[in-house]
């Protein structure tokens, strides 16, 4: 009735493996309380210490890019991406000239800019407490 061979056991197992790593990283964006809270302007002096971790980061849009709906990104002031992924509606919301909030991980960060993926628009009503560089 159901395939026990070996291949298909291994297959499962990957799927499955692949799914807990995937699903980890989500999982830390939805619930996980931010490791640091900073302006977008400091982002480049502070980011680099929270590689791999969730962060919340307030700026003003520079940009929005969702010509390609499958990985949407924002730039805010201070060399801040943020890739918001095929949340193409979040990302629209986010008007150049306003001043966003976002939560995300720290993929990337040197003195040239930061880079938030995934990332996603957050309340701007949350706590929201800025560190100094």
């Amino acid at each position: 009735m159901f395939d026990r061979s070996p291949q298909t056991a291994c297959s499962l197992a990957i799927t499955l493996l692949a799914a807990l790593v995937v699903g980890c990283q989500g999982w830390a964006m939805d619930y996980g309380k931010p490791a640091a809270q900073f302006e977008a302007n400091d982002a480049v002096a502070i980011a680099q210490d929270y590689l791999g971790e969730k962060v919340s980061v307030r700026g003003e849009v520079r940009s929005v890019d969702a010509s390609n709906p499958e990985d949407c990104v924002v730039e805010l002031e201070g060399g801040v991406t943020a890739r918001f992924g095929a949340f193409k509606a979040a990302a629209e919301s986010c008007t150049v000239g306003t001043v966003v909030y976002v939560d995300g991980i720290v993929k990337a960060g040197s003195s040239q800019g930061v880079t938030l993926d995934p990332a996603f628009g957050r309340d701007p009503e949350a706590p929201f407490e800025p560190q100094e560089p």
